[in-house]
């Protein structure tokens, strides 16, 4: 049989529907426009699925049965959107957890509860592509409610999206996002100046410790040609590179060669010229 048979309408765009002995959550556009329990829909229109049989599978009917329908399609809209963008299939748990935390917003936005992302900046270089699906994410929720859930959110769902593509809890990604942040704490302490989020300085700092964080721990790390000229002419910013390089060592459980502090060290300064 290659027709689904809708067994639920979540929204225009989102159905719960049967095929022999399983169920799948669809997206497709107008999959759901004029669609009711027993309507059979052809495989062709089907654009995202998310198979409900997994160990998830209690969770998940948890879920429909408190959150609201509506809630749910956009949430399977944004993953199937994510899936397609990025050309890969999510880690199942986002059904879930993303689902949950969009409930959960509104529910804040109804109780005039203020909750913010002080990572927003950190997010955006460290994660572009997620931040910018985020972005879209976000537009896509508050088009549909007519609503306006705060920059914010953007961040959050950041999290939801990188950690599905990971394969691992949003509380890893915010974790070690938490780290980058501490980390350019440090470096504005040691620099005595407030850094500028929004400058492109910032973001390439924060890309760049997280690729000296990838290489280190993957055992790839690079040699810096320049090494004896910066200790020469920026003694005074690898002084302060050292002092960064043991933050991220002691954060990270990891040793931070000196060709990486080189490069640290060249950051420093374009950080004190901004």
């Amino acid at each position: 049989m290659d027709e689904y048979i809708v067994k639920k309408v979540l929204n225009n765009n989102v159905v719960i529907a049967q095929k022999e002995e399983n169920e799948y959550v669809l997206v497709g556009k107008a999959i759901g426009f004029n669609s009711k329990k027993g309507t059979n829909i052809p495989k062709e229109k089907v654009e995202g699925i998310f198979i409900k049989q997994s160990s998830e599978n209690n969770k998940f009917e948890n879920v429909l049965k408190s959150v609201d329908s509506e809630i749910i399609g956009i949430t399977e809209e944004i993953i199937a959107m994510c899936e397609k963008e990025l050309k890969l299939k999510f880690n199942e748990t986002i059904h879930i957890s993303l689902m949950d935390h969009i409930n959960f917003a509104f529910r804040r936005i109804e109780q005039k509860v203020k909750i913010e992302n002080p990572f927003l900046n950190e997010l955006s270089a460290l994660y572009p592509k997620e931040y910018r699906l985020a972005e879209k994410a976000l537009d896509m929720i508050n088009s549909r409610f007519e609503t306006q859930l705060p920059m914010d959110e953007i961040g959050f769902i950041c999290m939801h999206i990188n950690a599905a593509i990971k394969q691992e809890g949003v509380t890893d990604t915010l974790a070690y996002t938490k780290k980058i942040g501490q980390i350019m704490e440090l470096i504005s302490k040691l620099l005595k100046k407030k850094l500028d989020k929004e400058s492109l300085a910032y973001a390439r700092t924060i890309t760049h410790i997280n690729f000296v964080v990838e290489r280190v721990l993957d055992k790839k790390t690079i040699k810096n040609e320049l090494l004896d000229n910066i200790k020469k002419e920026l003694y005074n910013e690898y002084d302060l590179a050292i002092k960064v390089a043991m933050r991220i060592e002691n954060l990270f459980s990891i040793k931070i060669p000196e060709d990486e502090i080189g490069y640290l060290a060249l950051h420093l300064s374009r950080l004190k010229e901004i």
